[in-house]
């Protein structure tokens, strides 16, 4: 993994859908997520992305909190399990790494490790980008998924 980079994210407009369980779940919720923007004809402003609503050193692969979101237009209204809010601007440290989602708990742990060494201090739970991802119906080639890991840090 390279070292990780410092950047600003702006502050936006996401639709999302909470959910608890396995890290292996979040594809079918990105699905439900995508299918009602189709829907409601809501065109995304830029990649989905889950934000883990636990510190990234406590995440539970296996029965963690998280809400998988889909950047949107302002103005856009939820509806059903999708709700619809404002997320605030955050500095990150990012990385873009590149593989299988079975092997995102590793690059957490090398995250972390950089950080501990470094003496960075996170400020909440991490959130993943999907910036090469499967297809809609969950196809796509593992190797080829590109994921950008981003630490709010103070």
């Amino acid at each position: 993994m390279e070292a990780p980079q410092p950047k600003h994210i702006d502050a936006q407009t996401v639709a999302c859908i909470a959910h608890t369980g396995a890290y292996s779940e979040i594809g079918g919720v990105y699905r439900r997520l995508a299918q009602w923007a189709s829907e409601a004809a809501v065109e995304p402003a830029s990649p989905a992305f889950t934000v883990f609503l636990e510190h990234p050193g406590d995440i539970n692969w296996d029965a963690g909190t998280f809400e998988v979101c889909l950047p949107v237009p302002q103005g856009t209204a939820g509806s059903g399990e999708v709700t619809v809010k404002q997320l605030p601007a955050a500095d990150v440290l990012a990385v873009v790494v590149e593989g299988p989602y079975e092997h995102m708990a590793a690059h957490y742990s090398e995250f972390l490790a950089w950080v501990s060494v470094e003496g960075a201090a996170v400020a909440g739970p991490p959130r993943e980008i999907y910036l090469v991802h499967p297809s809609p119906d969950g196809s796509g080639d593992p190797a080829s998924f590109r994921t950008e890991i981003q630490f709010p840090v103070e």
